[in-house]
């Protein structure tokens, strides 16, 4: 599908996925300002993330496209870039070092999941809830100011998340267990 402009021409089918590559594109300058401690700019990373997420599947289910591509690279871009400061809160002592490993265990189980079927396996609503929470919860955590209330929010934001993520691991489960 193409939108015409007398000076653009644009293909909606590759904007979905030019937003999910610039999400893993993010992800150096992510480790870098982690790595300096520099919060404001892992902040801004944290929110333009957040934001080619949201309007990736939203381009991609408005205009109803879906690439092999896209099935593949958006919840890989969506793990590595959420991952990334999890494991940045995991090593400074907020979050325990169980919940982080249980949470990549489940991604590499369900990543195997998704590249074993035809179709992949799709986002379910929860899914989405949980990675909604944990992007919350790392907005919070890294909020350039420092306030404990929303260090508080984030932890709150970061177990419902995990919570999510539990019962959502239990859910591909069953769906694979019916599919074998």
């Amino acid at each position: 599908m193409l939108i015409k402009n007398k000076n653009l021409k644009v293909d909606i089918k590759n904007i979905p996925n030019c937003l999910t590559i610039s999400r893993l594109l993010l992800v150096l300058p992510l480790i870098i300002f982690l790595e300096i401690r520099a919060f404001f700019p892992v902040f801004a990373l944290i929110i333009i993330g957040g934001l080619t997420d949201y309007f990736d599947g939203l381009i991609a289910r408005k205009f109803n496209v879906k690439t092999r591509l896209g099935a593949i690279l958006d919840p890989l871009s969506d793990k590595v870039f959420l991952l990334i400061p999890l494991l940045y809160l995991c090593k400074n002592n907020l979050i325990p070092f169980w919940s982080l490993s249980l949470l990549i265990f489940r991604e590499l189980i369900i990543s195997s999941f998704r590249n074993s079927t035809k179709n992949g396996l799709p986002a379910s609503n929860l899914g989405k809830f949980k990675t909604f929470f944990f992007f919350i919860s790392l907005v919070l955590f890294f909020f350039p100011i420092t306030i404990n209330l929303f260090i508080e929010l984030g932890l709150v934001s970061y177990w419902l998340g995990f919570s999510l993520a539990l019962i959502t691991f239990i859910d591909y489960l069953r769906i694979k267990k019916n599919t074998v």
